[in-house]
Order: structure tokens, then C-alpha cells, then sequence
């Protein structure tokens, strides 16, 4: 007989081996896309594991789950045998006492929860603290009156005063000895290097963090419900602790997250145990604490992570009520239910696996239909009363409560006649998603990676199949069909979005629970081996496979998605290094310059201590007056405004610039300059030189004049007369018509853009003038000490004055790029409506000059220093956009029958003539990029220096 057991048992535990083993295959087929190949392992996996269970009636891991049922009703009934102990602890009251008791606390409950809704519901309440205080205290006196009424708190006290001894069982100990050691793992997993990674702090954790601080500063103002984030704030409660006790930092949210996910983990043993037995409960805990996913979520200071703890709190109290049948089990049920609805949005829908697991329960069970009926309802009414205030907001305020889930819905963004097709192949995706490609989002996942490892991924897949065969199985069997409903909330999301990882999270305990089934029963079938050599084979295999799925989830997290240029750079990374950034730039006492899109950055803000910021582009603030900086200006340019920071590398060569790349990447986050002030006022001012009266320069005099006006006390004294030329750039502000005036006591001469527009003939001038730089030279001779000349000028809106030191510049601070002009569609295209010099031809403008839909054109020269066929690419964004070189058109974007994005033309060395047309289809934001590829270059941005801007397009003399 015992032989016969024994070869039963080792028959039981090959087939399980063989079992797991074909799944292997299975997932190699799965990973590569060829499904179909991966049915046959499967369903040979599948036998195997059902042969295993055929030959004992029952599988060994629902007999251990059984067990742990078997042990609590011994212990219920030794509770039986303690109850007139308990009797004795009742004789205080009468014999409906307890019930009493229970039921007043509920009514206070119920009571208090009134008093807090009330107040919750007022428009402007002047303090929300005593609501918080009323729900708190109502949920308390509901969760605890229940069982009291159903005198399961006398039970206990009864136990306890009848000399009960507890005993300490080494089974119990041992496992809460291995919970413990997994937990640990979880915490370092989830603790290191915290700040760092991920690298940024997220707009969502920064607009989570702002109202945590808020929160704390002013505890009566917590809502139930945030409008920003488009959820309820009990996640917040906990970072304002934590903001409270250490201050606002990036670590604040994401420490909250990190508890979440450890209380996770535990919360998925307890379900896993329970429905499972211990040891799948255990490698359950171990996959979800190494797991990827979660860690992804446990690490990011946002709601998501949420969604794995309530989904096994829920579904572990859920199979107790059902199993045990108690009241206030499912009343306990209940509360976690209701208490989900405050966190995660996608938990909203976890009402639909309960509802499958009651379903499920009522008919395979058949227990007595009005007792469970009741029981339900109960579960129900509590679920509600806990979310009761959620649930008010929601009624109150449907169309901000539900914005979010319909902003993000297929459903606003399709037509009805799509639906079916865009949730047909959402769903594809989405199944796709656990084992062949992944979240594309690179915040969400390693872009385009499976969201389960290799291991984890076949033994989800095996134990999903293995899952359909246990029907009669309530919690086994609940399991795929968990996964399917908590994948719908990413399935009905936008469809650019799918696969929806974060909107799936919910997913994980039951995607644990399915992958730990088929490695328990290994487990449990290796200590029965009645071979030790294959029975420790197996149980060295579970470890192995287990420290390989760890292994792999932490070198694709800290390696491969950690060093990937696009995870790197999405969690507003940019932001935060600026913030880090600017803090050194301020205590060296540099003022701050930014793009327009980093000026409002929430991240930014809360990082850098809500620090000044100036809004930087040429050529309304750059080149920098030194006037508007302290010791010097450190500037940051957003990727599209890549061309300003090559403008002021060419005007600044002394600075320091730098491109901040991601790890791994060719595409920068952003640019920087750090410029002191000595520099930007040295590049300031007229450059003054001096000739003699026959011509010869007057060496050593080459001074420089902070404004446009001169005095015979500033050149070469004695040596009259002599002439004077103050040559340098005229900054202009901005488009329109300048008044320009002369005074002087000599004969002088000024010319613009290689146009003399005052003389002493001419002593006033109007010119239209282009917003950026020009030209400007003075021209006079001395000829006593009292020689002077003056050059005023009267701004559109302005007042006539000298021109200001903060409108001259020299040396490297000159035109660049080319002059543009441009008309609203339909004028005449003789006079402009707006002009401005452009210094480079990576044009990006958030605001055009002219917002109506408009045409342009920018005009120059292009320097060409090697003989040959040089490429020309140009790009549009918003408009139609084509380029001519020399008169030929070369280029056009969108492209057509005779012109391609990209061309060639032959060129000499030598000067050439650049043209860029430009039609805007909208008032939206202007951005054209013109490239070029000399002989054996590749394309690339045309330098700065190399483009000089038509004269004739930069001003126009109006009399």
C-alpha cells in the first residue's frame, strides 16, 4: 500500500513538474507572437496538472487551503467549548445586552455620519475639520458596534477571561519569520534611492504634493474630493503627515507610496493564503514584492498604487465572508469596499468582481438564500456608508467628479460607429499587454516591454488556464475572471493610450495569485516526493525560478528602465534638474532666465522655492541687458527653443552652455547658459573709433560708448579735427514705426541697416523698423572741444530720448539669421503687419506675430565655404513652409510633384541668397526648422553665424 503511495505521489509530482516545464515553451511562442504554436504545451501543461489532481481527488494546495478552514473551525469549536466563560463576562448585562449595545453604536455611527455630511455638504463651510472627525468616529462605531451585536467581542473577552493559554505554533511562526524576510526585500526594493528614481518629480506627485502641504498647513480645509487631481484626498491625508513631520521634498509622496505598496503585499499573502493556502500566499507576496509593476507605482508618489492593496483587501475579506458566513465578515467586507472608493478611480469598478464572487458563491454553494441575501445586503449598505461622502460629492458635483473618466473615455473620443473596433483591438492590446508588449508610456513601463517578466509571465498563463478547470472553486475560479473586468478600466480608456498598465493595476493580486498557483503545487508536491533527491530538485527549482523572476524585475528596473532615454526624461525630469540647477545658480548670485513653458511649472516651483523667473527668447529679451541681472544670468531653453541657445552661444562665446541629455540618448531634455554680468555688459555700448584728418586711423583709440550720444571730451584730445564713428547694433523691442532724431554741433551722419536715415540736412526721420537687431553706425567730425552728436529716438507707445545702453550692443551681439516679414492672408504684401530679424532658423514662436492664419517670408544670406552639393531639409508644424536657395526652390514641406521635404542645389563658395515662405492653416503657434548638409555633412540646424539677414527686409523709411 505504501508502495503504491509512493509511486502515486512521485507520478503526481512529475506530472506537475512536466506541467510547469511546458509552460515554458508556451511563453517563448507567446512572447514571439506565434499563439497558436503555444496551445498544444499549454493544454499538455493543463493535462498534466489535472492527471495530478484526478489520482487524490483534490489537489494538494486546495486541500491546504482547506486545511487553514479546518483549523478555524476546530478553533471555533474550542471557542464553543469556552462560551460559558463567555456567558459568565455577559451576566453584567441582560441576555440581549450585547445586541443593544452593538446596535446604539451603530445608530451613533450613523448619527455622526449625518453630522459629517452635513457639514462636508455646505458651500463654504468655515472649518471641515469636525466632519473628518464625524466620519472617522462613525466608521469606527459601525465596524465595531456590528460584531459586538453579533457577539463576537464577547466570544473573545470570554476566551480571554477563561484562562485560555495561547500557543505558539512553529508552522505560524515560520511563515510570519518568511512574510517578514519578503517584506524587507519589498522595503529595500522600494526605499533605494528613492529621491533619484525616478529621476524627476512628476507633474501628477508635484500637484499631489502641493495640496498635501496645503493640507497640512490649514487641516481644516481638506475637501473629499480634489478637483486638480480628479479624485478624493484620503491618499493625501498621509503625505501631509509626512509633510508635517519632515517638510515637502521629492521623497514625502513617494514614502506614502512605498507604504501603500509594502501594505500591498501583505495584503495579497492574506488573500493568496486564503485562497490558496500558505505557501501559494507567500509566493504570491514574494512575486508582487519583486514585481516590476508594483515596484513602478510603489515608487511614484500618485494614487495608482492604491489599487493593489484595496483589490486584496477586498477580495480577501470578501472569500472570509462567504466561507465563514459571519455578519460582520461581510460586513467588514464591506468597509474595504466602501474605503476604495477613496483612493483609485479604476477601483470603482471592483464592485463587478465582488459581485462575481456573491454570484458565484450563491450558485455553486447554494447557501441559505435569505441569510446570504441579507448578508450581501449588509456588505452593500456598509460599502456605502464608508464611501458615503465620495458618493454625495458625486451626486452633488456628477460633472467634475466623473471629468477625468470621461476626458480619458474611448467613448468621447470616437464615433459610436468605431466603438466596437477601437474595444475590440483595445482589449487585443490589453491581453497582449501581461506577456507580449506592453504599456508604451514611459513613465508607466520600459516603453513597449511585457509587463511580467519571462517566469512570471508563463506561470500567469498556466495558472490562468488552470483556474477555468476549478469552477467549483470560488476563489480560484474568480481569478481570470478578476483580470478580465480589471483590465476594462485601460480598455475603455483613449486609444493612443492603450495598453493602460496604470489604469490596470488592480490586476496584480489576482495576475500573483494565478502565477503562484502552479509553483505551490510544485512546492507541495516536492515535500511529498517520495524521492529526496527529486523532491529537493523541485523545491531547489521553486527557489531558483523565484530568485530568477527578482533578478530579472530588478535589473529591468534599475538598469534597463532606469538608463532608457525616454523613461528617463518623462517624469518632468527637465524640471527637476532645473530646480536643482537654479538653486546653485541663485546662491551664486545669478538671476534666473527661462523658456516661456518653464516659466508656470508647477514642479519647478515647488522645487526651487518659488524663485523669480524672466521669460527668455530673441529677440524680445536676448540679447540680455546686464542692468536685469545681479551677478549674472543663467538661462534654460526648452528643446524647441534650441535655436535661441544656439543664438546665445553666439553671442556669449565666454559662457557656459550645455545640452543635459538623458542617459543614452541623442535628443536633449534642455539647454543651459551661464553668463556672468561682466560679460553681458561688455558686449554692451558703441564700439567708438577715430581717424585723423588724412584718413589714417588714430591707433590705440578704439573706445567703447555706453549710448548714442557723444562728446569731443571722449576721443583723442589736442588733435582736431578728426573724424568719429560709433558703429555697433541697435536692439529694437519690438515691430512698428521708431522716430528717430539728430542733434549735434557737427556734421554727422547716421545709417540703419546700410541706410543713412538723419544727416544734417535731415535731422528727423520715421522708419518701420523689425523687432530685433540692426545695424547702426554714426558718422562726425570734430573739429573743436565743444563737438558733440546725439541720436535720439521715440519708440511705438514711447517718449523721445536718447537711446538707452540697454538697446546698444558690439562685437559678437550683431544681426543674425534672417529678416522676416509678414501679412495677413488676403492683404496687399507690399506693407507688412509685422516684422522681426529673426536670429535663427529653428523658429519656434508660442504666439505669432500675427495670429490670424498669415503668410511670411524670411530673407539673408548664407555663408558657403565649400564648393559642392549641399542638402537643404525644411520643416513645418503648423503651416506650409518652402525654401529657396539662389532663387531655385529647393525644398517644401508638405512636399509635392516637383518638390520633396528634402533637396540638393549646387553651390560655390561664397554668399547666397536664402528665402523661407511660410503660410500659417492656423493662429496657433509658428515652428519651422530649416537644416542643412554641406559636402559630407549630415543635416543639421543651420549655424547662427552663418546666416546674415537681408537688409532690405529689416526696415523701411517712411519719411
Amino acid at each position: 500500500m505504501r508502495d503504491t503511495e509512493a509511486r502515486a505521489a512521485a507520478l503526481r509530482f512529475t506530472l506537475v513538474a512536466f506541467g510547469v516545464a511546458m509552460a515554458l515553451p508556451a511563453q517563448l511562442f507567446i512572447r514571439n507572437g506565434e499563439v497558436v504554436w503555444a496551445i498544444a504545451p499549454l493544454a499538455v501543461a493543463v493535462g498534466c496538472f489535472m492527471l495530478a489532481s484526478v489520482r487524490r481527488g483534490e489537489h494538494p494546495d486546495a486541500q491546504t487551503a482547506d486545511s487553514d478552514s479546518q483549523r478555524r473551525s476546530s478553533d471555533e469549536a474550542a471557542d464553543a467549548a469556552t462560551r460559558p466563560s463567555a456567558r459568565g463576562f455577559r451576566r453584567w448585562m441582560a441576555e440581549d445586552g450585547e445586541f443593544k449595545l452593538g446596535m446604539a453604536m451603530v445608530v451613533t455611527g450613523m448619527v455622526s455620519m449625518f453630522v459629517s455630511l452635513w457639514i462636508f455638504g455646505q458651500r463654504e463651510p468655515e472649518n471641515l475639520a469636525p466632519a473628518w472627525w464625524s466620519y472617522g468616529a462613525s466608521v469606527i462605531l459601525m465596524l465595531v458596534g456590528i460584531p459586538i451585536a453579533e457577539g463576537r467581542w464577547a466570544n473573545l473577552a470570554g476566551r480571554l477571561t477563561s484562562g485560555v493559554t495561547l500557543r505558539l505554533d512553529g508552522r505560524a511562526l515560520r511563515t510570519a519569520l518568511i512574510l517578514s524576510g519578503i517584506l524587507a526585500l519589498a522595503a529595500a526594493i522600494r526605499l533605494y534611492d528613492l529621491e533619484s528614481l525616478p529621476p524627476g518629480l512628476w507633474f501628477d506627485e508635484a500637484d499631489n504634493l502641493v495640496h498635501a502641504r496645503d493640507y497640512a498647513m490649514d487641516p481644516g480645509r481638506i475637501p473629499v474630493y480634489e478637483r486638480s487631481t480628479n479624485l478624493p484626498t484620503m491618499f493625501l491625508l498621509p503625505i501631509a503627515a509626512v509633510v508635517e513631520l519632515a517638510g515637502a521634498s521629492i521623497t514625502s509622496a513617494r514614502l506614502v507610496a512605498a507604504a501603500f505598496g509594502l501594505a500591498g503585499v501583505v495584503a495579497v499573502f492574506m488573500f493568496a493564503r486564503y485562497a490558496l493556502g500558505t505557501t501559494a500566499g507567500l509566493i504570491a507576496a514574494l512575486l508582487v514584492a519583486v514585481m516590476r509593476w508594483d515596484i513602478i507605482w510603489s515608487r511614484i508618489g500618485m494614487h495608482g498604487i492604491t489599487g493593489v492593496l484595496f483589490g486584496a483587501l477586498i477580495g480577501w475579506l470578501t472569500l472570509r465572508a462567504v466561507r465563514e458566513g459571519r455578519l460582520s465578515d461581510y460586513a467588514y467586507a464591506g468597509a474595504a469596499l466602501g474605503l476604495g472608493m477613496w483612493f483609485y478611480a479604476p477601483l470603482r469598478m471592483f464592485p463587478l468582481v465582488v459581485g462575481f464572487m456573491l454570484l458565484h458563491h450563491l450558485v455553486v454553494k447554494r447557501p441559505p438564500f435569505r441569510a446570504f441575501l441579507t448578508n450581501a445586503a449588509l456588505m452593500g449598505l456598509v460599502a456605502l456608508f464608508v464611501a458615503a461622502p465620495v458618493a454625495q460629492v458625486a451626486a452633488n458635483e456628477p460633472g467634475e467628479f466623473f471629468a477625468r473618466a470621461g476626458d480619458t473615455s474611448v467613448f468621447s473620443h470616437a464615433p459610436s460607429e468605431r466603438w466596437i473596433d477601437l474595444l475590440s483591438k483595445s482589449l487585443l492590446e490589453h491581453v497582449r499587454m501581461f506577456n507580449n508588449q506592453g504599456d508604451p508610456n514611459p513613465r508607466h513601463n520600459l516603453p513597449d516591454a511585457p509587463m511580467l517578466d519571462f517566469l512570471t509571465g508563463a506561470l500567469f498563463v498556466l495558472g490562468f488556464l488552470l483556474a477555468l478547470t476549478r469552477w467549483r472553486d470560488t476563489a480560484l475560479f474568480s481569478l481570470p475572471f478578476w483580470v478580465f473586468l480589471m483590465i476594462l478600466p485601460g480598455v475603455l480608456t483613449l486609444p493612443w493610450e492603450s495598453p493602460q498598465s496604470l489604469r490596470s493595476i488592480v490586476v496584480i493580486p489576482a495576475v500573483a495569485a494565478l502565477a503562484a498557483y502552479p509553483l505551490s503545487r510544485l512546492w507541495t508536491l516536492a515535500l511529498a516526493a517520495p524521492s529526496s533527491l527529486a523532491g529537493g530538485a523541485g523545491l531547489a527549482a521553486v527557489l531558483a525560478a523565484l530568485a530568477v523572476i527578482g533578478y530579472m524585475n530588478a535589473v529591468v528596473y534599475f538598469d534597463d528602465q532606469a538608463n532608457d532615454p525616454k523613461s528617463f526624461a518623462e517624469f518632468s525630469t527637465d524640471e527637476t534638474l532645473m530646480a536643482h540647477s537654479r538653486i546653485e545658480q541663485q546662491r551664486r548670485g545669478y538671476s534666473l532666465w527661462v523658456s516661456r513653458q518653464y516659466t508656470s511649472s508647477l514642479t519647478g516651483t515647488l522645487l526651487g522655492n518659488d524663485p523669480r523667473l524672466e521669460k527668455i527668447a530673441a529677440p524680445e529679451t536676448l540679447p540680455l541687458d546686464s542692468a536685469r541681472v545681479w551677478l549674472g544670468a543663467a538661462a534654460y531653453f526648452e528643446p524647441r527653443e534650441r535655436g535661441f541657445w544656439e543664438v546665445m552661444r553666439a553671442y556669449y562665446p565666454e559662457g557656459e552652455f550645455r545640452e543635459v541629455m538623458p542617459p543614452n540618448g541623442d535628443e536633449a531634455m534642455y539647454y543651459t547658459g551661464f553668463v556672468s554680468r561682466e560679460t553681458l555688459a561688455a558686449r554692451q555700448g558703441l564700439d567708438a573709433a577715430y581717424t585723423a584728418a588724412d584718413g589714417a586711423e588714430i591707433v590705440g583709440r578704439r573706445d567703447t560708448v555706453s549710448e548714442s550720444a557723444w562728446h569731443a571730451s571722449y576721443g583723442p584730445p589736442g588733435e582736431y579735427p578728426y573724424g568719429v564713428e560709433l558703429s555697433g547694433a541697435l536692439l529694437a523691442p519690438k515691430w512698428g514705426v521708431y522716430e528717430f532724431a539728430l542733434d549735434a554741433n557737427i556734421e554727422a551722419y547716421i545709417e540703419l541697416d546700410g541706410r543713412r536715415i538723419l544727416s544734417p540736412d535731415k535731422p528727423t526721420a520715421r522708419v518701420e523698423v523689425a523687432a530685433g537687431l540692426h545695424w547702426l553706425s554714426i558718422d562726425g567730425e570734430a573739429t573743436d572741444a565743444a563737438a558733440f552728436l546725439s541720436v535720439s529716438w521715440k519708440p511705438p507707445g514711447g517718449e523721445l530720448r536718447p537711446i538707452p545702453f540697454s538697446s546698444l550692443y558690439r562685437g559678437s551681439v550683431k544681426p543674425m539669421g534672417l529678416a522676416g516679414q509678414f501679412f495677413q492672408v488676403g492683404e496687399d504684401y507690399d506693407l507688412a503687419d509685422a516684422g522681426e530679424v529673426t536670429p535663427t532658423m529653428e523658429v519656434f514662436h508660442y504666439t505669432p506675430l500675427i495670429r490670424e492664419p498669415h503668410f511670411g517670408y524670411w530673407e539673408g544670406d548664407i555663408r558657403v565655404e565649400q564648393a559642392g552639393m549641399h542638402r537643404f531639409s525644411i520643416e513645418s508644424w503648423s503651416g506650409e513652409a518652402s525654401l529657396y536657395v539662389d532663387g531655385e526652390i529647393v525644398a517644401r514641406e508638405p512636399p509635392d510633384d516637383d518638390t520633396a521635404q528634402e533637396g540638393e542645389i549646387f553651390l560655390g563658395a561664397g554668399d547666397y541668397r536664402v528665402r523661407v515662405e511660410y503660410v500659417s492653416t492656423s493662429s496657433g503657434s509658428t515652428r519651422v526648422t530649416v537644416q542643412w548638409g554641406p559636402p559630407g555633412a549630415p543635416l543639421a540646424p543651420i549655424p547662427v553665424d552663418a546666416l546674415t539677414p537681408a537688409k532690405d527686409s529689416m526696415i523701411r523709411v517712411i519719411e
